[in-house]
Formats: C-alpha cells, structure tokens, sequence
C-alpha cells in the first residue's frame, strides 16, 4: 500500500498500552495516558463531568455531555481491559473514568510502599556469603538499588559504594 495514501493521523493501537500486572502501576498509567491523550479520548479524565442534561440545555452543554460520556465510556474500557482480570476484579465499580484511575493509584500506592520496604532491607541486609563471586555479589546489590531508583526512591550513589563496601567481608 502507498505509505501517501495512509492518514497520518491513525490512532495507536491498543496493545501499545502496557497491562497492568501488579508490579508497574507508573508504566502502566504512563501508556494509557499517552494512548489516551492520542487517540483524543482522554477528555473525562482532564475535564469535570458537565451537569445533567435537562430540556432547557442547550445544543453546546448536550454535545459537550455526549462528548464526554463516549471518552468516559472508552476510558473505562480500555483501562479495564488492559488490567489483569485478577486486579480488574478487586477495583471497586466505578462508572466514573477519573475515580476509577484514583481507586487503581489508591490501591498501588500500598503495593509501592511495600515494594520500597522489601528493596531497601534487601540492600541493607544482603551480605557477601563467599560463594559467589565479588563481582555477582556487587551486582546483586546494583540490582535493589536500581529497583528502588524506579520506585523513584533516591539513594544517591555514594549510599550504594557505601553499601557494598559494608556488605563485603573486612
């Protein structure tokens, strides 16, 4: 096909959204929110739902509640389906895209903290038991501290020479 033929405003497709499996919750939101922002759906999650619409509405308040119900709908949909059915199944329902998000983040935020907690004692913790190598030893430890630099935990890396320092044997 003639690549001139092809609108170059075609949207993403749907699997450039990461799934969220338990463990990157920040990636995750990250690609949807691109995907989102792209495909022009992310409206009800940058704007406040419009009031109810009565007879007295006028043709601008009727389509800007269409408008927003539809990205509100696709939203949903697509954050629900790119969730793991077993973290979809424990989110509270929610028919609102924007409390959904927050209830998704609420419900990360403890993953995280634990996450951070198990890193920061493995690194502290984690001593060289003279069978593997230095070198495997030291990496081992550059693996926590890289873990918690993406939990955006910041050590600095003279914390990190200090660390392994005292982790090896005097």
């Amino acid at each position: 096909m003639d690549p001139s033929l092809v609108p170059a405003s075609l949207p993403m497709p749907l699997t450039s959204v990461k799934t969220l499996n338990g463990t990157n919750f920040e990636d995750w939101k990250e690609s949807l929110d691109l995907y989102l922002a792209i495909t022009n759906m992310d409206f009800s999650l940058r704007e406040a739902e419009p009031s109810a619409l009565t007879p007295e509405s006028t043709i601008v308040q009727r389509a800007s509640r269409e408008k927003w119900e539809h990205s509100n709908r696709v939203c949903l949909m697509v954050m629900r389906y790119t969730m793991e059915k077993s973290i979809r199944q424990s989110i509270p329902d929610n028919d609102n895209a924007k409390d959904f998000m927050r209830s998704v983040g609420e419900k990360f935020k403890t993953f995280d903290k634990a996450q951070k907690g198990q890193y920061l004692s493995l690194l502290e913790k984690t001593k060289y038991d003279g069978v593997s190598g230095v070198r495997e030893h030291m990496m081992k430890l550059v693996h926590y501290y890289n873990k918690l630099k993406s939990l955006k935990v910041d050590l600095g890396d003279s914390y990190l020479v200090w660390q392994v320092m005292e982790s090896l044997p005097s």
